[in-house]
């Protein structure tokens, strides 16, 4: 599919229960209006279920239209076949819960920010993953996060959202009896004893959780990781601070693969979760299929952006903008969370003054069309509640997001020490040396709070 293919048609199909209700009675003209200002055609429908979006997928567009799709991750994971044989491609809208399918594309959480953000991007070839010919975009799992999901509890989704997931999946922890699989990756067949064995696609599953730091929904593989039954409660307390924080690849309390064939087998028949929903049951082969859900994502997923002459450097310093803004709002989130004044101030402290650099940074990147995405900081809003939940049921929190603190700056140190700044605008190049400044003066604090073993001052 390319751009020239399209036929200046949007379909906008929005779930009617998570539509605000000013949308309802008024069509949601401020959405229509991001499409209709581009120039496109756009036709809207409510949908009570994702059926009724198939149905209107099925008889309503022809190969080259668009489909804008207002939903979460389950509303997506139901309409992926019915897209790929419409040949038409996909805006995804975030109004779910966890909308990890928007966050591994680089789209704000405001739907309507979001609308602008793909609209204006380009058209990428997503690779989908297959678990028994169903699909699914994020993730599959087997054990803790399949039992979890019949445990969240509907009132404490609404009121909590991505916290309820947490709730439910600490019950599981403690009152599942470990699964044991026969896993089959690479020709090579091993049994294990585990509590959970997850398949990702994407880069994001679980509310914000990541397998590794460089996993994309275009890489052409899958991604496994297996957490042993022998793992306790502290140890699993690792994992999970490791997949908030970029990777388990080399976590000694994890097994991890990468394949695009993996057969897993098992005794009894337990249920398989894919992008939140119960879609099949153990024995699997899950399988990847490259390059065939053509979505328009926005530039800081594509890496393409029309004005980026006379600037060098420029992609690797999209990214440190974006990254760097990220890390503001990580660190105002352990800011208030963070249970040792030493951690709280420095948080506090560096998050006033990051913001401040990225500010300048994006005043002086502007004339080049950079950074090419401005996600809502409410798309981080899981990253407070995630800290959060973590400090709940865990009092030794303050070295472990130190060490995802360190985790988030180290690479953002390597990629602006693969920029030569000599040649940069003057605006650009002091706010990036102001960066490196302040990364090298707070890191030293940083590993002395991760190195402690309590959370005192």
């Amino acid at each position: 599919m390319k751009a020239s293919d399209l036929t200046g048609k949007v379909l906008l199909l929005l779930n009617r229960t998570k539509t605000p209700d000013r949308w309802r009675e008024d069509g949601a003209q401020a959405l229509r209006g991001v499409f209709e200002d581009a120039g496109y055609q756009t036709e809207m429908r409510f949908c009570d279920d994702p059926g009724e979006m198939i149905t209107h997928i099925t008889t309503a567009t022809r190969p080259g239209d668009i489909v804008a799709l207002g939903g979460g991750d389950g509303t997506i994971n139901a309409i992926l076949d019915a897209v790929i044989t419409a040949k038409v491609v996909l805006i995804a809208l975030p109004m779910g819960t966890a909308n990890d399918f928007a966050r591994s594309l680089c789209l704000p959480d405001d739907p309507i920010q979001a609308a602008q953000a793909a609209i204006n991007g380009q058209i990428a070839h997503l690779d989908i993953g297959r678990v028994n010919d169903k699909s699914f975009v994020n993730a599959a799992s087997i054990g803790v996060p399949a039992d979890a999901r019949n445990r969240i509890n509907p009132d404490l989704k609404r009121w909590a959202g991505a916290l309820s997931y947490a709730v439910a999946n600490w019950q599981s922890w403690h009152e599942m009896d470990p699964l044991a699989l026969d896993i089959s990756c690479h020709e090579t067949t091993e049994k294990l004893l585990v509590r959970q064995l997850t398949i990702t696609n994407g880069q994001y599953f679980g509310g914000g959780l990541r397998p590794r730091d460089s996993k994309r929904l275009d890489d052409g593989k899958l991604h496994m990781f297996a957490i042993r039954a022998d793992v306790d409660t502290l140890s699993g307390m690792d994992i999970a601070a490791d997949l908030l924080f970029g990777s388990i690849d080399n976590s000694n309390l994890a097994l991890t693969r990468e394949c695009t064939d993996i057969k897993i087998d098992c005794d009894t028949a337990h249920p398989v979760l894919a992008d939140g929903e119960i879609i099949t049951h153990l024995p699997a082969r899950f399988m990847l299929k490259t390059g065939i859900l053509p979505v328009f994502a926005p530039m800081a997923f594509t890496g393409t952006a029309d004005n980026r002459d006379g600037l060098a450097h420029a992609d690797i310093i999209n990214d440190i903008t974006l990254d760097a803004e990220d890390l503001a709002v990580r660190l105002g989130a352990i800011r208030d969370v963070a249970q040792g004044n030493a951690l709280k101030s420095l948080c506090h402290d560096c998050a006033d003054s990051l913001r401040n650099i990225n500010r300048r940074l994006e005043l002086g990147l502007r004339p080049y069309d950079l950074p090419t995405s401005s996600p809502d900081p409410d798309l981080h809003s899981l990253e407070e509640l995630r800290d959060r939940a973590l400090s709940w049921v865990i009092e030794n929190m303050d070295p472990r997001l130190a060490t995802g603190l360190i985790a988030q700056i180290t690479p953002l140190q390597h990629q602006m020490a693969s920029c030569d700044l000599t040649g940069l605008p003057d605006d650009i190049r002091n706010a990036l040396q102001d960066m490196v400044v302040l990364f090298d003066s707070i890191l030293p604090d940083l590993r002395r709070i991760a190195e402690t073993k309590s959370t005192g001052d």
